[in-house]
């Protein structure tokens, strides 16, 4: 029903005139540019902490998260017996990462079993990680076009169904990040160890060591373009074989069972072809200031981590679950677009490739919307649950 898509559509145009500030370059006092940021980040906090499901129990629907998130929250831990309770629970609670059962359990201690009080304050920490990590990796530029970025492109898959992978993406890309491109190597493993205790994925973090170095871009684009031919005529064996070799050497446990599921089962949602030609005006971005990015140790991190990241995609386009773990470097588009607002001379080119990308981000956020929430009555938010 056309009703249930109603809030979406208002919060993401909210976003998209907001980018119109940084399009046309709109000059606002001070004051003002500080109120219109505090408030649109209150919205991306109430917003996704305001969701709200019939549903007991989701796991025949698309949008199954929230009434999983509230089980494993309702039958919390004892935080002083964690571990020993951890290793006695039932399969959904092992199947899920120890560190977020930790966190949840811990929540619940100061919270109770006011399940929308979790959420809330869980996005509330979300959003504030999203603003510090785009301080702490030197994006300096145009914040109004990367919130609008992120509700368009992330927030409604990540904020509202994503949680563990999103907090685990937000402590790679607040602390993880910026380690690395300062070489403290210790650190970072350690922060991805962290962070992979709250999801798996997170450990393709350690690949971020390659992005300090020199590399062959010709070669990353003429293999990113292989792959995508690879994965359009759907011949992915090669890559299937690998994947049941590794998990048939490596017993992980509840862990391991759940990560091959997740990788060998059919995938009926491969990644949309327009991801890459989404990638178009960033790739028009790297080449035309790849001098000046390959001056600093950010410029050259996150230059490096946008090709490999493209690749990733292509490698991994016709499978779900590694497209989506691939996600965690699509942080170098948002230091590309900083980049580009800070550096290019010209208004006009500027804004002829900002109004571009965000027209097609309203489009692209738009589709997703009817997608996933259009038939979904049972989805909705317990601030207007009446």
């Amino acid at each position: 029903m056309f009703v249930n898509v109603v809030p979406f559509i208002f919060f993401i145009l909210y976003f998209w005139l907001l980018a119109q500030i940084d399009v046309f370059s709109i000059g606002l006092s001070r004051g003002n540019r500080n109120t219109l940021m505090i408030f649109s980040l209150c919205l991306l906090v109430v917003f996704a902490g305001g969701r709200w499901s019939s549903l007991e129990a989701g796991y025949d629907v698309g949008i199954f998260d929230y009434s999983t998130y509230k089980n494993i929250y309702l039958q919390n831990i004892s935080i002083l017996h964690f571990w020993s309770e951890y290793v006695a629970s039932d399969i959904e609670i092992k199947a899920i990462e120890p560190g977020y059962i930790f966190y949840s359990s811990l929540c619940h201690i100061f919270l109770g079993d006011n399940y929308n009080l979790y959420l809330l304050f869980t996005n509330l920490l979300l959003i504030i990680l999203l603003y510090k990590c785009l301080k702490r990796n030197d994006i300096k530029y145009c914040y109004f076009f990367l919130f609008f970025f992120f509700a368009s492109r992330l927030y409604f898959q990540y904020n509202f169904m994503l949680l563990r992978q999103t907090i685990a993406m937000f402590i790679l890309w607040t602390w993880g990040f910026p380690s690395l491109i300062k070489a403290r190597y210790i650190h970072y493993v350690f922060i991805v160890i962290i962070a992979s205790l709250f999801h798996i994925t997170a450990l393709i973090g350690l690949l971020a060591f390659v992005f300090n170095r020199s590399l062959n871009i010709k070669y990353l684009v003429v293999s990113t373009f292989v792959f995508v031919v690879i994965g359009v005529v759907g011949n992915n064996l090669i890559l299937e074989n690998i994947l049941e070799f590794s998990l048939s050497i490596f017993d992980l446990g509840a862990l391991g069972e759940k990560l091959g599921k997740y990788l060998l089962e059919e995938d009926t949602r491969p990644l949309n072809i327009l991801n890459f030609v989404e990638a178009v005006p960033f790739f028009y971005i790297a080449s035309k200031y790849k001098c000046e990015l390959l001056k600093t140790a950010s410029g050259r991190f996150y230059y490096n981590m946008f090709y490999v990241f493209i690749l990733l995609l292509a490698i991994t386009m016709n499978f779900g679950f590694l497209t989506r773990m691939c996600q965690y470097f699509v942080f170098s588009y948002f230091f590309l677009l900083s980049f580009y607002f800070g550096n290019e001379t010209s208004l006009i080119r500027r804004k002829r490739l900002f109004s571009l990308l965000s027209c097609y981000l309203l489009i692209y956020s738009i589709r997703y919307i009817f997608m996933w929430f259009y038939a979904l009555d049972y989805y909705s938010f317990f601030l207007f649950k009446i």
